[in-house]
C-alpha cells in the first residue's frame, strides 16, 4: 500500500513556485474601456477611438445599430486607433463587457456624482450614452456608478470620453510613475516565456 502512494505521489507533475521575481512592464493593474450606447455621429465615435488608443484603453464596445459608422472612414481618427485597439460591436453592449468589470455610466443624473470626486475602479467599462439623448435605463440600472461632468453647457460624446479618461489617468499618475521608477532601478530584464 505505501509503494502503491509512493508511485502515485511520482507521477504527479511538480510544483513550481507560484510568483516570479521579475517586475511586470505593464504601468497600472486593473484595465478601462469604454461603451458607447447607440452613437448616431461618425466625428465622435472617432475622437473616441483616439481617446482610447490616447488614454491606453483596453478595447472599445460599440452598442446599437450603427451600420452606418465605418471605421477607415473616421476623419477624426487618423491614427486609425481600431487597428490597435480591438472595437466590439454589440446589439447590447451589456453583453460585452468582461466579467468582473465595474460598471460606470457617464450621464447627467440626480444621483450621479461629480468626477471631481470620483475615485476610479481597478477594472471599469466606462458608458457613453448617445449625442442626443441618454444611456439606456437597462444599462443604467446595471450601472455600479453614475457620474457627470459639470459644466456650463452640454459636452459632446468626443470630448466627454477625452475628459473622463485623462481623468482616469492623471488620477493613477503618481502610482504609475512610482511603478516606472521601480522598473527602471532593476538590473533585471523583462522576458517572457523563459526562465532566464
Amino acid at each position: 500500500m505505501h509503494a502503491e502512494k509512493q508511485s502515485q505521489n511520482e507521477k504527479r507533475r511538480p510544483r513550481y513556485d507560484r510568483y516570479i521575481n521579475r517586475p511586470s512592464m505593464r504601468k497600472e493593474r486593473g484595465f478601462a474601456c469604454i461603451a458607447l450606447d447607440r452613437p448616431t455621429d461618425p466625428v465622435n465615435v472617432g475622437h473616441a477611438l483616439r481617446a482610447a488608443f490616447c488614454f491606453d484603453a483596453r478595447f472599445v464596445i460599440i452598442g446599437g445599430e450603427t451600420s452606418g459608422i465605418r471605421l477607415p472612414k473616421l476623419h477624426t481618427d487618423p491614427m486609425r486607433s481600431f487597428r490597435h485597439i480591438p472595437v466590439i460591436r454589440s446589439k447590447n453592449l451589456l453583453d460585452a463587457i468582461p466579467e468582473g468589470t465595474t460598471i460606470v455610466g457617464i450621464e447627467l443624473a440626480d444621483d450621479a456624482s461629480t468626477l471631481m470626486d470620483f475615485k476610479h475602479p481597478e477594472r471599469a467599462c466606462y458608458v457613453f450614452g448617445p449625442e442626443n439623448g441618454s444611456i439606456s435605463d437597462e444599462i443604467l440600472a446595471r450601472c455600479t456608478h453614475k457620474i457627470m461632468i459639470p459644466t456650463m453647457a452640454s459636452l459632446n460624446l468626443g470630448m466627454t470620453v477625452n475628459i473622463v479618461m485623462y481623468d482616469r489617468l492623471a488620477k493613477a499618475w503618481p502610482k504609475i510613475q512610482s511603478r516606472l521608477d521601480r522598473i527602471d532601478q532593476t538590473d533585471s530584464h523583462t522576458t517572457f516565456g523563459t526562465d532566464e
